[in-house]
């Protein structure tokens, strides 16, 4: 794992329940770190230098961790299809979801994170618009 440790994840999940869920084998636990990492991704590529955050060495924040921990462990507990997924997993699921939008919104910020900057060292801010002509004329 490159990102987030087995302790973040045990912090989420008991240990027992992890092992259970992935049957001991930590490939398991990697491939989805990365897809969760990638998720992580879409989500704050419009606001942070995620080539650097994710780059070599990774860039931790508590946040991150915490909101790639929560994935993990939904999607690892997800994988046993012989039992539907208790609400408790689907909750912090909908959480780290929730941060992340948060992130990608800019409510939520990340502290030392390098944010993506114009040529005169501003941080990029997004606009919204809106164009309601009846007659699409613009």
């Amino acid at each position: 794992m490159r990102y987030v440790e087995k302790e973040d994840l045990i912090e989420v999940i008991q240990e027992r329940m992890l092992d259970d869920s992935v049957e001991l084998d930590d490939a398991i636990l990697d491939g989805l770190e990365e897809k969760a990492i990638s998720f992580t991704i879409t989500y704050i590529s419009g606001r942070y230098k995620t080539d650097e955050i994710f780059g070599t060495p990774v860039m931790r924040h508590p946040v991150l961790v915490q909101a790639i921990a929560m994935i993990v462990v939904y999607r690892a507990v997800r994988r046993n299809a012989a039992r539907k997924v208790p609400e408790d997993y689907t909750d912090i699921y909908k959480e780290a979801k929730e941060i992340l939008n948060n992130i990608q919104s800019g409510r939520q910020t990340l502290p030392g994170m390098p944010e993506i900057t114009g040529d005169d060292g501003t941080t990029a801010t997004l606009m919204y618009g809106n164009t309601t002509n009846d007659d699409f004329f613009i």
